[in-house]
């Protein structure tokens, strides 16, 4: 990396193409590849894409204003519970600015497994997480069922996502070997938008362009299958959260899916394998809706900061030392710390 001083300028030198904004009649402004050579065959691959991702896609308004209104408040009775720690101890997962809460079937993935990766998460035990309320049956399974949009007793996992303003959830794939498809979510309190193709980078955290935008508007309910489920990645990006916005995700667990205590029915998973996984994150922190303003601080940039603090202890430590059996032997004879008796060691702690 000689003569660069930032990795990003070293990969733009060795990228033979530059990124060139257009803007859309619609407004919308989207990143291309430009060079003299695959300019037109890259923007073909990637409209060829955006319409394969497109094609797998359905959408549609089903839920009145409402009717939204009423589910709104049957989440908003959610959190209160979850803030009092009335729910399993895997029911909920909290994050800055996104808390999660499993019913039915909850699994394990991202940090919370030391060897990551796609296909390393595994559901809980049965029991480990609440069971489906019954207003989500009532309220939304059982309308998407009337309209035709899945078939009667399809959903066994129902998770809702609840993000405050600049929340995001990172680019992914819904675990193929955890999920059946379709995948279906629904969308309350505010309009988003969900994202493909996107590529995540950190520290500040940013972007790329999606291969697809999509729009997402309170009340209505997407159905992901194929290309769009299966071969690329979804997201949703901080800058496409700027009011707090829940959403239901429907699904049904495979027969086969693996879980943390069944080694009949998954034998791939071994002794050395589970001592890598790792009880789910808790946390009591509520999230700030003004931190959608204030830079990013991820759990990598914390260690670092850790790191450096207790490197500069270290050195405290070792001045003060010397300061002290310093300080030791100008004191009178009757004193503790004396040559004649051993000097009595203060140690001070440290909070991890």
């Amino acid at each position: 990396m000689a003569g660069f001083t930032d990795l990003r300028e070293k990969l733009k030198s060795m990228t033979p193409h530059r990124d060139t904004v257009f803007e859309h009649s619609n407004g919308e402004k989207r990143k291309y590849r430009e060079s003299d050579d695959d300019d037109s065959e890259y923007e073909e691959r990637r409209d060829a894409e955006a319409r394969k991702v497109k094609s797998s896609i359905k959408q549609a308004s089903i839920f009145t204003q409402e009717e939204c209104a009423r589910i709104e408040a049957k989440i908003d009775e959610v959190v209160a519970k979850g803030d009092k720690g009335l729910y399993r101890e895997h029911t909920v997962d909290r994050a800055p600015l996104r808390n999660k809460y499993f019913f039915g079937e909850g699994y394990t993935y991202g940090s919370q497994l030391e060897k990551r990766g796609p296909g390393q998460e595994r559901l809980y035990s049965k029991g480990e997480v609440d069971e489906i309320p019954d207003w989500v049956h009532e309220l939304v399974i059982d309308r998407l069922v009337t309209h035709g949009v899945i078939p009667e007793g399809f959903v066994n996992s129902a998770v809702i996502n609840d993000y405050q303003p600049g929340g995001c959830i990172v680019s992914h794939v819904d675990p193929i070997h955890i999920f059946e498809r379709p995948i279906v979510s629904v969308s309350f309190f505010s309009d988003s938008a969900l994202c493909f193709g996107c590529k995540f980078q950190f520290k500040p955290i940013r972007v790329s362009e999606p291969v697809l935008y999509l729009p997402v508007r309170r009340g209505s309910v997407t159905v992901l299958s194929g290309y769009a489920a299966d071969d690329i990645t979804h997201c949703i990006r901080p800058q496409d959260i700027k009011e707090r916005r829940a959403v239901i995700i429907l699904r049904k667990t495979r027969p086969d899916a693996p879980r943390l205590d069944s080694d009949s029915r998954s034998p791939s998973i071994h002794s050395s394998e589970r001592r890598h996984i790792l009880k789910a994150k808790r946390s009591h922190r509520k999230a700030d809706p003004d931190a959608a303003h204030r830079p990013r601080i991820l759990e990598m940039d914390k260690e670092l900061q850790r790191r450096s603090l207790s490197s500069r202890q270290r050195r405290h430590g070792d001045s003060s030392s010397e300061n002290s059996w310093r300080r030791a032997e100008d004191r009178e004879p009757g004193s503790r710390y004396t040559h004649d008796h051993a000097p009595t060691r203060r140690v001070k702690m440290r909070r991890h």
